[in-house]
């Protein structure tokens, strides 16, 4: 996965933009998403922007369409 990919999450069905990605290969390095379809509303990432782990991402999400 890599900077501009559009991931879905398998579980929620919400979409994100991943907007930088640390250590591409590493499960322990870490992504930023931007998800902007509401899902993050009423939360503390109600900004649109999360992070979360390469490892947690390749488990939960697939990338719907890649960055050219």
């Amino acid at each position: 996965m890599q900077v501009g990919d559009l991931v879905k999450f398998k579980s929620s069905g919400a979409i994100g933009t991943i907007v930088n990605v640390y250590a591409p290969d590493n499960p322990k390095g870490f992504v930023d998403l931007l998800v902007t379809d509401g899902t993050l509303d009423n939360t503390a990432c109600s900004s649109g922007i999360t992070s979360m782990s390469n490892g947690m991402l390749w488990r939960t999400a697939e990338v719907v369409n890649e960055a050219r």
